[in-house]
């Protein structure tokens, strides 16, 4: 499991594979000196100071297909979720923040890199016979916070790459530290034949298929508390993309309290999925106190997307959306609007226990970040800083809209159904102010929208569920709608590579 791996072989190899890596076309160069491996890089060969005041540690866990109804604080009645729910007391609760997409690929590339849907160079999930990679040099969260000399580890799913040689593995993207899945389907395995430790295949024996003596997720958070221990002095960041609840419903090692209720067995494994994920969240907060590192770390708890049906699943049995409408895949709320708590009894003693209202995307995680760690956010970028709602302190900047876009990206029934015959339709969807509208293109092409688009505007100050649609009745409103829809939306190939 990788364990007998020292950390100089390990950065040996990640240092050889990255050498391999910037040879090929398109790649860039890598400077020896500045080789990203588990415990060195940019960051740490450069800048191992001590932490400096005021430059907290990060941890950003993600949830995959995980909806906003799904944790007890926002509705949540079947599902066990003690933790967060804790969390969410002793924290700061958003009620309006979004992922940046309705599936997963785009939405972790923007969450990485700070760029919405309409700029960011990944914008939908991947075919099925390969990944689609991070571009070379392109700035994200770790490398910002690694140049600023903190430790970065990604735990979990990362999904843009497959095997080294790979221009876009996480080493070439600012993380110092990686355990987990590398490709996007290799991580719908919970009991994998192996795991990637760094650039090295972690061989797990005796599992098959479903089952076996080791499941992915536990193995994958043993090693993220292990880098929580290991931090030392320098600042780090944890991004922990643990695949839980996505499909397969494969059950856990336990289904707990819910192995006995009068349920279908794919609701009994989704649950027990979601309360699993619940205690690694535990564990972590409780590790942070254990080390006396609460007080100078910044936790947040989000998803990528809203719930998913599929394995059988039923997201309407858990109320797994909450009060919205629509699912993963779809750009109603329900399918982007999602939990987002945000703990740190010290650095947010003023809005401790508190939730807000005010609309944020995870595009706003860069800039959030790189405002704590002191450092700028890269040119370009399309998040704004939360560090004003976060602490109680100062004006909050405000986006003069979200955007979010979703090219061809499967269906399920219900999915289908919330868009009305249109799901495999290429989409897009803006809120600005309490105004939303989705807007459905003719085809799965992306094209500019204009009056061959279906646009459908709501009020979600009087009408969260978007059951009345007001295109028609104020037209002014929706014309407004449909310029942010055209503004917001770059060509692929013209997405914004910043130096």
């Amino acid at each position: 499991m990788g364990e007998g791996f020292s950390s100089r072989r390990r950065f040996l190899l990640g240092l050889g594979a990255l050498t391999a890596a910037a040879s090929l076309p398109g790649a860039a160069p890598v400077n020896a000196d500045n080789a990203a491996g588990p415990g060195e890089g940019p960051g740490r060969r450069t800048a191992r100071a001590r932490r400096a005041p005021g430059r907290p540690n990060f941890v950003v866990i993600v949830a995959d297909d995980f909806g906003y109804g799904q944790i007890g604080v926002q509705g949540q009645k079947k599902i066990k979720t003690p933790r967060i729910d804790r969390m969410a007391r002793e924290g700061l609760r958003f009620t309006d923040a979004y992922a940046a997409a309705p599936v997963c690929a785009p939405a972790r590339a923007s969450l990485l890199t700070g760029l919405h849907v309409g700029h960011s160079p990944v914008r939908r999930n991947p075919p099925k016979d390969g990944d689609l990679p991070l571009p070379p040099g392109i700035p994200t969260i770790a490398t910002v916070l690694q140049e600023a000399g903190y430790r970065t580890g990604v735990f979990g799913k990362w999904g843009f790459g497959g095997r080294m040689p790979n221009p876009s593995h996480p080493y070439q993207h600012g993380f110092t530290d990686f355990y987990g899945y590398l490709t996007h389907y290799a991580a719908k395995t919970y009991y994998p034949e192996q795991l990637w430790d760094g650039v090295e295949p972690a061989r797990l024996p005796g599992n098959k298929g479903d089952r076996g003596p080791h499941y992915g997720p536990d193995l994958i958070m043993d090693r993220a508390l292990e880098f929580v221990r290991d931090s030392g002095d320098d600042p780090f960041l944890l991004l922990l993309t643990l695949p839980l609840p996505h499909a397969r419903t494969t059950p856990p090692p336990s289904l707990g309290s819910y192995a006995k209720k009068d349920w279908r067995r794919a609701d009994k494994i989704h649950a027990a999925q979601v309360t699993r994920l619940d205690t690694y969240v535990g564990r972590l907060l409780d590790s942070l106190r254990r080390r006396g590192l609460d007080d100078d770390t910044i936790v947040i708890f989000t998803a990528d997307n809203g719930p998913h049906e599929e394995g059988n699943v039923r997201p309407d049995f858990f109320n797994a959306n909450g009060p919205y409408r629509g699912y993963k895949r779809n750009l109603y709320e329900g399918g982007i609007r999602v939990p987002f708590v945000v703990w740190s009894p010290k650095i947010m003693s003023r809005t401790r226990g508190k939730r807000t209202a005010h609309p944020t995307v995870h595009y706003d995680l860069l800039a959030t970040l790189a405002d704590f760690a002191g450092v700028d956010t890269p040119p370009g970028t399309d998040g704004l800083s939360l560090r004003a709602t976060l602490t109680g302190r100062g004006t909050q900047p405000r986006h003069e809209y979200l955007y979010w876009a979703r090219l061809h990206a499967g269906a399920t029934p219900s999915h289908r159904a919330e868009d009305d015959g249109r799901g495999r339709n290429a989409a897009a969807a803006v809120r600005f102010g309490h105004w939303k509208a989705v807007g459905f293109a003719p085809g799965p092409a992306y094209t500019e929208p204009g009056p061959d688009w279906d646009i459908e505007l709501y009020d979600l100050s009087k009408d969260p569920g978007e059951k009345r649609n007001l295109a028609k009745k104020r037209p002014d409103i929706a014309r407004e709608a449909q310029r942010h829809l055209k503004d917001a939306w770059q060509p692929p190939l013209a997405w914004r590579l910043i130096s």
